[in-house]
């Protein structure tokens, strides 16, 4: 159950001293820093020029902004990681002081000029019209572009760059927001009426005229300093300066220009989030092969240099002359065209081990390899694999810690969206979800193997952990709510965490005698190490959470529970398998996937299908699953048969390799119609989608066409509505008709993934604890805290609880 909501690159927490290319946030004492270094600045300016509060001293004048920017500055440019932008930071710095502070403050230089000028202009006055060094700026921004001033030369850009870092993360991006950037050119107007009455001779009107512009101008410029925090560092660059626009308008008029290569794009859109202006490159380069908003480009070149294939290049007037001239990321960052060190997997057993014993498939990668394929993210301005995610998961941050060997933290930010990650790392079908989004899919190295690092940074640090000091979790205070969950799967297990977490007194009941739901009996162990289920078993008891296993809940023990706890979470799932209603499917030697994969787990050594010829019906994950078994269990030939061609199967192509290699045969648009035999199956007739029919003959059949929900009695006796096919009617909170039951995974979803499964619990976990409105935290939970007052038949029922399940 994915959200809707788009999800674009989420800024990483830095320190002071790491700054990047991409927008990161920064800690409240950095951020007051920085608002205090634009305060001093705009109290010097206000003090030379309105208050007059002391003599024009140099840390309380005009210049004081000036030497602001040379000590922040310094700063950004040590800290500053991309090497591009740290020397363009440093001709901005040092042109900043030379021209801007030492030169007018120590020898000033006046220039001449064009019209009728207040007062005498001092070098440089590139921003007052008819002056020098205004028509040698405009001619050198019709050359080289906007970034000649804007981008090495501008004391406005320079505070906004050195001082306004810390807001980098604010800069609004929307639509709106967009379009809103063509109120510049009402103050771009205004300028073209002082460049127009300053050529005629003063009159007490014009003086006005000219004084209100610069009055606007101060203001606005000072006044954006404090809107920082709120609205990024380039708001009066993108909204309000008028020397900007004037500027910008050269952009279109002259040589400058950002082209993009659509053939090299890969779509990442990074180029997007590091633009402080929040010029939609991407989209205008996909559309017109060019940034078109050229009004709005700065030449920060930021959006250049994050290009990971040199899509995008910069183009002015050296270009007329040098056509060889590509100035693109390799070129600016004077390096080679990256190179992918391409997609790497963990090594496979041999088919020949595999199919002798249950364990899984590949081995343990290492923690080198592990960390190489992390740091090929490529840390998206649209992160597809989080798109793609049903729990939006914050892979390219976990990616990220990965990739310099921060495991714990690593974990940390995985588990902060998903209650099993390590799980979903086995299992998921990461072909079709996140790696089948990641940017890199699209490239010959491939996709990164976000499933495979998912699995291990989990399992490390969860193995570290308990191996450190035997416990993963801290005592959590207490709201005072009870919750009962029904169903141990993972929608239940994912509600049950979030509900203990947030203070919650929860009991789990599932009927089995352990917890997983069909992750336990349904996923066979050489696709899932069940060691991972029993450690998550004891990180939940750990946490206060109770279970009640080996007891199957019926209708009038739901009411008492209705009737006891604060709120009931249903995860019950959908344990019916679809039936196909054949003829003779009655036969002995017919079964289903969800009871033979039972069974398999039960005991996997009971060679139930020893010598048989088994057909294997579906063309799913789960059918693959059953094939694998049917091997382990030394059955002679083992053929999987699907109505399809292989491009509708269900089956991940790492399932689909793994059963070919070990010897399973498949068949692909063989219909079934009938199931052969007399008291025992013999045979299959099947439909074939070429031509005719078939028998094919056989001793054993698995039908492993998928589950299905069924109407319950007692879901009409509690109120809860469903639709005909029996899923469970919810609400966006997870919320069924009955206001104190809530349920979510299959039994809301139909049939589904163990992630969507999770993402249902999660869902229906906040919508409880928002239906309780504030909660008090006022009682400490202690480990295996008992319920007090438990109803009394449910108390005296046998219950195999966790302990004793532990114990034996």
């Amino acid at each position: 159950m994915a959200t809707e909501h788009i999800i674009t690159y989420q800024p990483r927490s830095k320190k002071g001293s790491q700054q990047n290319l991409m927008p990161s946030r920064y800690g409240l004492p950095v951020q007051v820093l920085s608002m205090l270094a634009f305060t001093l600045a705009f109290a010097g300016w206000l003090n030379e020029s309105w208050l007059m509060w002391f003599e024009n001293p140099i840390w309380l004048n005009r210049y004081t902004e000036y030497g602001i920017i040379l000590g922040f500055g310094l700063w950004r440019i040590i800290a500053e990681k991309n090497t591009y932008t740290r020397k363009r930071l440093m001709i901005l710095v040092f042109m900043v002081t030379i021209f801007w502070w030492l030169i007018p403050w120590l020898f000033p230089v006046y220039e001449p000029y064009v019209g009728f000028l207040w007062a005498q202009p001092v070098f440089p006055s590139l921003h007052v019209p008819g002056t020098i060094t205004f028509f040698l700026i405009l001619a050198a921004v019709f050359l080289f572009g906007r970034r000649i001033i804007c981008g090495f030369n501008c004391p406005c850009v320079g505070i906004r760059e050195t001082v306004g870092f810390a807001f980098r993360d604010r800069t609004l991006r929307s639509n709106w927001t967009w379009a809103l950037r063509h109120s510049k050119w009402i103050f771009f107007s205004y300028y073209v009426g002082v460049m127009v009455v300053t050529q005629f001779p003063p009159n007490s009107w014009t003086v006005s005229f000219v004084g209100g512009f610069y009055l606007v101008v101060a203001m606005t410029y000072f006044g954006s300093f404090f809107l920082a925090p709120l609205v990024g560092n380039r708001f009066y660059c993108r909204y309000l300066c008028p020397y900007g626009a004037t500027f910008g308008l050269l952009n279109h008029a002259g040589f400058y220009g950002i082209k993009m290569d659509t053939e090299k794009c890969i779509d990442c859109q990074r180029c997007e989030q590091v633009c402080d202006m929040g010029i939609p490159v991407w989209r205008q380069g996909k559309e017109a092969g060019r940034v078109t908003a050229l009004e709005d480009c700065m030449g920060c070149a930021r959006c250049v240099v994050s290009c990971p294939t040199d899509a995008l290049e910069i183009t002015d007037v050296r270009n007329v002359f040098k056509k060889s001239l590509v100035q693109n990321a390799s070129y600016l960052l004077k390096r080679k065209p990256l190179t992918d060190l391409g997609r790497q997997e963990a090594n496979g057993r041999s088919p020949y081990k595999r199919v002798g014993d249950w364990s899984e498939m590949t081995k343990q990668p290492s923690l080198t390899m592990i960390k190489e394929q992390a740091s090929r993210c490529l840390n998206c301005g649209l992160p597809g694999c989080s798109n793609a995610c049903p729990l939006n998961n914050r892979i390219p941050e976990w990616l990220e810690q990965v990739a310099v060997g921060n495991i714990q933290q690593a974990a940390e930010i995985a588990q902060s969206t998903n209650n099993m990650p390590e799980i979903c790392g086995s299992v998921c079908p990461q072909h079709r979800l996140c790696e089948g989004a990641c940017t890199k899919a699209k490239e010959p190295g491939g996709a990164v193997t976000i499933g495979a690092i998912e699995r291990y940074l989990v399992n490390e640090a969860l193995s570290n952990v308990r191996d450190n000091n035997g416990q993963t979790q801290n005592i959590i205070r207490s709201n005072g709510k009870q919750v009962a969950v029904i169903g141990a799967g993972p929608a239940g297990l994912a509600c049950a965490d979030e509900l203990s977490k947030a203070g919650c007194e929860v009991t789990v009941f599932d009927k089995n005698n352990k917890i997983g739901g069909l992750m336990e009996t349904g996923i066979p162990s050489f696709k899932l190490d069940k060691t991972f289920l029993s450690r998550r078993f004891e990180i939940l008891q750990e946490q206060g959470i109770k279970f009640k296993l080996g007891q199957q809940i019926n209708e009038s023990e739901l009411q008492q529970l209705n009737n006891y706890y604060d709120a009931i979470f249903l995860g019950t799932g959908a344990q019916a398998s679809r039936d196909l209603l054949l003829p003779g499917q009655q036969l002995e030697g017919v079964t289903d996937a969800l009871t033979y994969l039972q069974q398999v787990n039960l005991d996997k050594n009971n060679n139930l299908m020893a010598g048989k010829h088994v057909l294997v019906i579906g063309g799913g994950d789960s059918a693959m699953d059953c094939a694998r078994s049917a091997i382990r269990q030394n059955a002679a030939q083992v053929t999987v048969v699907y109505r399809g061609n292989e491009q509708a199967m269900r089956a991940t192509p790492k399932e689909k390799q793994a059963a070919w290699e070990e010897g399973v045969r498949l068949l692909l648009e063989y219909a079934p119609i009938q199931v052969i035999g007399d008291d025992h199956v013999t045979a299959v007739r099947f439909d074939k989608v070429v031509s005719g029919q078939e028998a094919i003959q056989c001793d054993a059949i698995i039908f492993a066409v998928g589950q299905v929900n069924k109407l319950q009695k007692w879901m009409t006796q509690l109120a809860i509505k469903t639709n005909e096919q029996g899923i469970i009617i919810v609400d966006n909170n997870g919320q069924t008709s009955n206001p104190k039951i809530y349920a979510g995974g299959d039994n809301t979803n139909g049939p589904d993934l163990v992630v969507t499964a999770i993402s249902s619990g999660r869902i229906a976990a906040k919508g409880i604890l928002k239906s309780f409105g504030p909660i008090e935290q006022i009682k400490t939970r202690f480990k295996q805290k008992t319920i007090i007052n438990e109803p009394q038949s449910l108390s005296a029922m046998n219950f195999q609880t966790g302990e004793n399940l532990s114990k034996k």
